[in-house]
């Protein structure tokens, strides 16, 4: 009974010690003060397993060059401000983002095509990743993973050639009222 007591108020001390130093203003929640190491591998870790749970039944269809291309112009209008693209920079608003936007070109080929779904369909909380299942349809987001598995290998030119063809290389926030209007 003594141990299970002992728990008890050891518990009850780390809670009310949490709730001290969150209520005391000392944790500095600046975007301009970096995570120590330990802090940021557990952020990723715990941000990449939940990913990894939450979209393991996620049915993956064979994608075409219809459905990246058309995954281009959504990606090169909401998604190159902050993930930049080849040949083009992250924007002011990426570059101030903390956790840092990841260069897609390279993290892509950490996640497969569920996973790659489920983070575009549902955003990633505290990192300002938005979940855009609130304003695109499933096919909508399937065509963004269809291209965004093409970046690894693309080069700057073949980026301009697809805004080229795409009309221009023209960015604008996506205000979709409704996600089955798109």
């Amino acid at each position: 009974m003594k141990v299970l007591i002992g728990v008890i108020v050891g518990v009850l001390v780390a809670v009310a010690s949490v709730l001290l130093f969150a209520l005391s203003g000392a944790f500095n929640v600046a975007a301009t003060t970096p995570e120590n190491s330990i802090t940021q591998w557990l952020f990723h870790k715990t941000m990449r397993q939940s990913v990894v749970m939450r979209s393991a039944d996620v049915a993956v269809p064979q994608f075409t060059d219809e459905q990246a291309k058309d995954g281009f112009k959504e990606f090169n209008a909401m998604c190159t401000g902050c993930h930049g693209a080849p040949g083009k920079p992250a924007r002011a608003v990426g570059k101030g983002l903390s956790p840092r936007p990841p260069d897609l070109t390279e993290a892509v080929r950490t996640w497969d095509d569920g996973n790659l779904f489920w983070i575009i369909r549902n955003g990633i909380k505290m990192t300002g990743m938005p979940a855009f299942g609130q304003t695109h349809d499933d096919p909508s987001i399937w065509n963004i993973v269809a291209f965004v598995k093409k970046l690894p290998g693309m080069t700057s030119e073949q980026y301009q050639a697809l805004q080229a063809q795409a009309g221009g290389p023209e960015e604008h926030d996506h205000g979709h009222e409704n996600k089955h209007d798109h």
